[in-house]
């Protein structure tokens, strides 16, 4: 007997609607159990089942959220969607499907570190065997436990990148330094500074685990910090520029990087992270941006907003924004304003790039 001849799906769609809380629970529990043991009849059996897991799964309690988690977690023909949502819920009720889904795969563990914070990223950190790409996107965003996480996955492979910056982390962190030395794929370029960041009990266990000669890199430390050359004072200037160029890094790297964003700071006057955000988000350096705009402000604001898939009917309240704050722009009319628009309708975002690049080097 087939599943359809068992359940009628316009049965289970008013199920899955129902007021009673005890009757979803019971309801998605029952569904999860039972496509947990073989793929049902066919596709269409399989989707529809699917879909009404996916209406349930907002509607139930944690219990139950926590039981359907548990019997997908290891299910090769569970619903994506199905899995994404649970891996997206708390920390408790992800975990299972996060650490053992065979549905998540790179591209969408990928998207699990954009859409989540710490805690999550700290489950997939624990995955078995998860590849480059993976880990290096978890390296990226610096948090010192979802790094001591990584470092422990003794199946997780790393990039000399990733590696590099868990060392450069663990000089505060005790644990992730511990966990370093444990590591038999450690770049081997990198044990100096693991060793310069280790106190002297940990420095004989690398000596010992990695087979090198703690004397010599004792006095090659020694000789690192005698002869280091002390970092010029940066100016006020050069620290809100490095500041900013941070923030928007990251951002990007967490794909929370907008056209929204670029127009709160500009509304908030915070014009070098204005131009920082817009440069990125253009793809051109910020160097690029502001030589273009010297050469020709109205015509390259215009051409780094399309780059940056800014809507056009945005474009004004930019251009006023910054004639506001004093800067030497034409207004959008004549000439000039016809020019500014033929950077929306005659390019592509693309194009707009390279056109912005070329108008830099004009001067």
């Amino acid at each position: 007997m087939g599943f359809s001849s068992q359940f009628k799906m316009s049965d289970l769609a008013r199920l899955a609607q129902s007021n009673d809380p005890a009757h979803r629970d019971q309801l998605l529990i029952a569904l999860g159990s039972l496509c947990a043991l073989s793929p049902l009849e066919d596709k269409a059996t399989d989707a529809a089942v699917g879909q009404i897991m996916l209406i349930l799964y907002p509607k139930v309690g944690v219990n139950a959220r926590q039981a359907l988690s548990g019997s997908m977690c290891k299910v090769a023909w569970a619903s994506l969607p199905l899995i994404m949502n649970i891996a997206q819920d708390i920390p408790p009720i992800a975990a299972p499907v996060i650490a053992s889904s065979p549905v998540l795969r790179e591209a969408e563990l990928i998207q699990l570190v954009k859409k989540t914070g710490p805690d999550h990223h700290a489950l997939i950190a624990n995955r078995p065997n998860i590849g480059e790409t993976i880990t290096g996107a978890l390296a990226r965003q610096d948090d010192p436990d979802v790094l001591t996480a990584l470092i422990g996955n003794a199946s997780a492979k790393l990039s000399m990148e990733s590696f590099a910056t868990c060392v450069r982390v663990s000089r505060r962190v005790e644990p992730l330094r511990a966990k370093l030395t444990q590591r038999a794929d450690m770049p081997r370029s990198l044990i100096p500074s693991l060793f310069a960041y280790s106190d002297d009990a940990m420095r004989k266990d690398i000596s010992e685990q990695f087979g090198v000669d703690g004397n010599h890199l004792s006095a090659v430390v020694k000789d690192a910090i005698a002869n280091k050359p002390k970092k010029p004072e940066q100016s006020g200037d050069q620290r809100m520029e490095e500041a900013a160029r941070r923030l928007i890094e990251k951002l990007a790297q967490s794909d929370r990087l907008s056209p929204a964003f670029i127009i709160k700071s500009l509304n908030d006057k915070k014009f070098v992270l204005f131009e920082y955000a817009l440069a990125r988000l253009a793809g051109v350096g910020v160097s690029q941006l502001r030589d273009s705009m010297g050469n020709d402000p109205l015509y390259a604001l215009a051409l780094s907003c399309r780059a940056a898939r800014i809507d056009r009917g945005v474009f004004p309240s930019i251009h006023s924004a910054l004639k506001s704050a004093g800067r030497e722009i034409a207004a959008i009319t004549g000439d000039e304003g016809n020019k500014a628009a033929n950077a929306f309708s005659g390019h592509s975002p693309a194009a707009a790039a390279v056109a912005l690049r070329l108008l830099s080097r004009e001067g």
